[in-house]
């Protein structure tokens, strides 16, 4: 399932205020494992090119339309304390 911007945007969002993956997809209508995948591209994202470059591009790629600065730095900070 493809996802628009705004929907990556409030995946972000939503797990950066703690939300688990099971709370996003029922919010954004999408199964867990589409969730899943795009936490994992995300995290993969910011391992590869570092939090900062990620962050920069999810902000000028326009994913963080309508989500919260913060709420998107907490997510990159913790999607990269993961392994």
């Amino acid at each position: 399932m493809a996802l628009t911007p705004q929907q990556i945007a409030a995946i972000m969002k939503l797990r950066g205020l703690g939300w688990s993956q099971k709370e996003i997809a029922e919010t954004i209508g999408a199964s867990q494992q589409v969730i899943a995948y795009h936490l994992k591209k995300l995290r993969e994202q910011s391992k590869k090119v570092g939090v900062d470059d990620a962050f920069s591009a999810a902000i000028l790629g326009g994913m963080a339309v309508g989500a919260g600065i913060g709420a998107l730095a907490m997510l990159l900070e913790q999607l990269t304390k993961k392994d």
